[in-house]
């Protein structure tokens, strides 16, 4: 397995995938951690998409490219991606990602770009999605990382404990999603071994290709799943299992079925893990807020319908949450039942919610309770307030909300069902299952609902074939009501692999069912037949239509007393409209007043004139009120009259003046009627115009006092924004200062003409200054790369290991040493602290000594010289410093003292002459001299010498002083006089020089 921190060039990836990075602008320490741990040539594409100020340029880009050798662009709107290549946001935009291309919109209102980011790449490049959430500010990109996990891609987040700023990594990590969480240099490790650390995993097309030794693999591993765990995913859809398995795989490093199934065996926690990605965990607070509002709608019609008796007594409201996961959705409807109950159409009904999940860490986060800040995003202000506490890092549930759910682990195929339910919900959980369990389960949802209960699916989900389980209340949403009748065999529990089941039926009728003959292919549909048959000739015809009279159904013949209207075909299918002209005000006005006074109503013995007779009916307008997917139709019905034949009559009756007559009469009375109701209909009108004006004239107070709350709302937005401004102010003033003193720094180290390199904590360059390419052989290009894999023109040896002592001990270090051209330098190794004192590299510097080196040399060719002129004197000569200590001495002395020079050299003078001579005197004299006292001359002293006794020595001394006036020496000289003497007695000197000699050298002893 290569490392990212290789120098070798990687191989380029097996497939592009897009990496994006969300975080906050201000914490720019783990974006140049994680780029500065990505390897060039990693073969992804990065998008980086922090949180920028939309009126102040972003200089992202320029910081980010210190950091990675990639090309680093900030984006443009319709920009096509390329591998290799890190995309900046500009201030002020969102991101999507669509085929790849980049597309901008102002950020005017999204108050979390980098969930609308998330949820963009998820969408688009599913499982090679990749999400990393940086130091960071908020909650902003955790509800995101939800569809990110959803649609396979992968999660990581930065360790909150070494982020500048926890909140985004904390809000990240307390989803659950994290598939890592790591520092940001060791993300950058993982991810780039994630992608070419192994092949792509082939098991999805292994097993469509039918190969039967990778499906009997996969029943094995499922099988160890449920023998582990509990939890039998055999039944769910295979493409879903197949690409969760794919993805653990992929993350393990593990190609082969038969080696991850190995690997299973040997690690318990790999199989809890692939269980917890089996069982997918989508929810959220109300999911898809229209369908809430169409249920509440739908609760509120079904707790008025309930019986008086019910609603006023302490009866129970059940709810059955199947697949609840974390409880955003059981909580999610416990508030719409509490916010029914506040409206008085429940009385003193209790509510209780059974939650069910088979996922018990799931389990755990609803019984807590504890959500992130993110759910502002989803939940009102109103419902936050009531129902929630809020913290430092999230919302609790109330008591009094949690009070009402109780959480349990519950297999919804395998375990008895909750019966005696007024609703259950069981959203986004079918379209994972296969088709045979999805028939299983149908029928056990009919079990446990009551009559007229409801069932509320996802969006994506439907009833199949069991229609005459439920009636359709809402398509679109998916919202339904239990149809009466038995429910059909219930059995609970399941083979493996699709082996038949041995469930007990939980109902008679079950029972009954399950022993009902079935039709085989060419068999005769009896009850259709009779059915038919009797609606053919013995059903009177009927009409069904709308409050409106639109004709939504026919039934039988009913052409006696409908005909197509003139016009063109088609153009309209009002009931009203088609009746013949002798019907037309009785059944307008049935309809206005069974739609008025919701009851049947009849008119009875209607005579109709039909070609040379008259037909005698009776009309009938009934409101259907079951199912309730019904309720706002009616039904027409033309039955035969009441005590007179059905017959045509004689049209000699209906001829005359009597007969007009009586049509007249007809017609008044029908008139009359439809002036009452209209009448009636017009005073309604009035009350409820004087109620809507009331309820306008209270929401126009409303309006009036909201519209204050906004005006103080600006003003509070627009001192913040004054202070905003200010802070943006000094925070530019701060970076121009800080780009001044880069500019100075940089031009002092330039002018210093100092060779200096920075390396980071990894020996790779950082930043160097001209000076030092005559010794390490840099370009502009080499910033990144290793210290190792350039060119040092040095002669030592020791160099890397010098620097990675350095940076271990974190002590500095210095040395000389020479370029292999001869220019000597100073190197002076020093770790690299951060204003925060924190390690991040080291700083090596070379000082030119080549001229200190020259004058050196210089130095020690005149002190040998001087010491060769002192030794080619005759004399012994010593030469002291202030203190009488013994600095240089010729080699007559050494012979003369029989000593080498290491014993005297810094030596006291005292100490040297302690037994051979006894100079108080001359210690005296010589203290005096180096107090500015004239030379000492002609001081004679005797001296008792190795191997030649007592002799008799002059003493002369002199000063020395440098051309500064600083140092001073004293050049004492020793001159043997023991022979001069003596011949001078031998020759026999006369007394009087002899009596002059003496008092002299009297006078020179004291």
């Amino acid at each position: 397995m290569t490392s990212p921190t290789d120098s070798a060039v990687p191989s380029p990836a097996p497939s592009n995938w897009v990496v994006g990075i969300g975080g906050s602008a201000g914490a720019l320490d783990g974006y140049e951690r994680f780029f500065s741990g990505m390897p060039n040539g990693a073969g992804m594409i990065f998008l980086v998409v922090p949180h920028l100020d939309p009126h102040h340029k972003g200089m992202m880009p320029e910081l980010l490219q210190r950091c990675t050798p990639m090309p680093v662009v900030q984006i443009e709107d319709g920009m096509q991606t390329q591998p290799g290549h890190v995309y900046v946001v500009p201030p002020g935009k969102t991101l999507s990602l669509l085929g790849g291309k980049l597309l901008l919109e102002d950020n005017d209102s999204s108050p979390a770009p980098i969930d609308v980011f998330f949820d963009s790449l998820a969408r688009d490049q599913g499982e090679q999605a990749v999400a990393v959430v940086l130091s960071g500010m908020g909650a902003d990109g955790s509800r995101g990382l939800q569809t990110i996990h959803n649609n396979l891609g992968r999660v990581l987040v930065q360790d909150p404990v070494t982020a500048q700023y926890p909140a985004m990594p904390e809000s990240a990590v307390a989803t659950g999603l994290a598939d890592q969480v790591l520092p940001a240099t060791e993300l950058a490790s993982y991810l780039y071994d994630l992608v070419h650390g192994v092949p792509a995993v082939q098991l999805g097309v292994a097993l469509d290709d039918g190969e039967l030794k990778t499906g009997a693999t996969l029943y094995k591993i499922l099988l160890l799943v449920r023998k582990h765990t509990g939890q039998d995913f055999s039944q769910y859809k295979k493409s879903t299992i197949v690409r969760r398995i794919e993805r653990r795989m992929k993350g393990n490093q593990v190609t082969d079925l038969t080696e991850y199934l190995r690997y299973l065996q040997e690690n318990k926690e790999e199989v809890v893990a692939l269980s917890r990605d089996l069982v997918i965990n989508v929810t959220s607070f109300f999911r898809d807020a229209e369908a809430f509002e169409r249920l509440t709608d739908h609760l509120r019609r079904s707790l008025l319908n309930r019986p008086q008796n019910d609603i006023h007594s302490a009866d129970t409201f059940r709810v059955w949450v199947v697949g609840c996961s974390t409880g955003e959705e059981a909580y999610s409807v416990a508030m719409i039942l509490c916010e029914l109950m506040d409206e008085g159409i429940a009385g003193s009904m209790k509510i209780q919610i059974f939650a069910s999940d088979i996922d018990e860490p799931s389990l755990d986060r609803g019984r807590e309770g504890f959500y992130p800040l993110d759910i502002s995003y989803t939940v009102s202000e109103e419902r936050l307030e009531r129902f929630f506490v809020r913290h430092s890092h999230g919302y609790k549930v109330k008591p009094s909300l949690r009070d009402m759910i109780i959480f349990t682990q519950h297999s919804t195929f395998g375990d008895p069902p909750f019966t005696r339910l007024d609703l259950l919900t069981c959203r986004n959980m079918l379209i994972y299952l296969g088709n045979d369990l999805q028939k299983q389960l149908l029928p056990l949802f009919h079990y446990a609902l009551k009559p007229q209960g409801l069932l509320f699916l996802g969006p994506s989900e439907t009833i199949g074939q069991v229609r005459n389980l439920f009636a359709t209340l809402e398509t679109r949403w998916k919202i339904f009501q239990r149809s009466p009748g038995p429910s059909g065999p219930i059995h609970l529990g399941r083979g493996m692999l699709g082996l038949p089941s041995t469930g007990v039926p939980l109902s008679a009728a079950g029972q009954r069912d399950s022993t009902k003959i079935r039709r085989t292919k060419g068999e005769v549909d009896m009850p259709g037949t009779v059915q038919t048959l009797l609606l053919n000739h013995w059903t009177p015809p009927a009409v069904v239509v709308d409050e409106a009279g639109n004709i939504h159904y026919v039934s039988g013949h009913t052409s006696p007393y409908l005909e197509l209207p003139g016009g063109q075909p088609g153009t309209t299918s009002n009931v009203v409209d088609m009746a013949r002209p002798g019907l037309r005000y009785e059944l307008a006005s049935a309809l206005r007043i069974a739609v008025s006074d919701q009851r049947e109503v009849v008119h009875r013995n209607i005579r109709l004139a039909m070609g040379e007779g008259t037909l005698t009916f009776d009309l009938v307008v009934r409101p259907i009120t079951s199912p309730p997917a019904l309720k706002h139709l009616l039904i027409i019905v033309f039955t035969a009259p009441t005590g007179l034949p059905t017959d045509l009559l004689n049209p000699v009756e209906l001829s005359g003046p009597a007969g007009q007559l009586a049509e007249l009469e007809r017609e008044l009375r029908i008139t009359r009627e439809h002036l009452q109701i209209t009448l009636e209909e017009s005073e309604i009108s009035l009350e409820e115009s004087k109620s809507a004006n009331e309820e306008l004239q209270t929401t126009n107070e409303e309006l009036q006092s909201a519209n204050e709350e906004l005006m103080t709302s600006k003003e509070e937005l627009q001192s913040l924004n004054e202070e905003l401004i200010t802070i943006n102010s000094e925070h530019q003033m701060i970076i121009s200062d800080l780009a001044q003193a880069n500019d100075d720094m940089k031009n002092l180290l330039d002018s210093m003409g100092i060779a200096t390199v920075f390396l980071d904590n990894q020996l790779r360059v950082k930043r160097f200054t001209p000076k030092i390419t005559s010794i390490i052989s840099l370009i502009p290009t080499d910033v990144g790369r290793p210290i190792s894999d350039i060119f040092v023109n040095l002669s030592y040896d020791h160099f890397l290991r010098d620097v990675k002592n350095v940076l271990e001990n974190l002590t500095a270090y210095q040395t000389e040493l020479q370029t292999k051209d001869g220019v000597w330098y100073m190197m002076k190794i020093t770790p690299y602290r951060t204003f925060d004192n924190f390690i991040d590299g080291v700083v090596i510097v070379f000082t030119n000594i080549l001229p200190l080196k020259q004058v050196e040399q210089r130095l020690e060719e005149s002190l040998l010289y001087a010491r060769a002129m002192i030794n080619s004197l005759p004399d012994p000569i010593i030469v002291l410093d202030h203190q009488l200590k013994v600095h240089t001495v010729n080699q007559p002395l050494l012979e003369l003292l029989k000593v080498p020079s290491f014993h005297i050299l810094g030596e006291s003078l005292e100490d040297i002459a302690d037994g051979v001579l006894d100079l108080p005197d001359l210690s005296t004299a010589l203290r005096e001299t180096t107090l500015g006292r004239p030379d000492l001359e002609d001081f004679i002293a005797d001296l008792n010498l190795p191997l030649q006794g007592q002799r008799k020595y002059k003493f002369n001394a002199r000063h020395l002083i440098s051309e500064d006036g600083r140092t001073e020496l004293i050049l004492l000289m020793l001159e043997d006089i023991t022979n001069i003497i003596q011949r001078t007695l031998a020759e026999g000197m006369n007394m009087s020089d002899d009596q002059d000699a003496r008092p002299r050298n009297q006078r020179e002893s004291s």
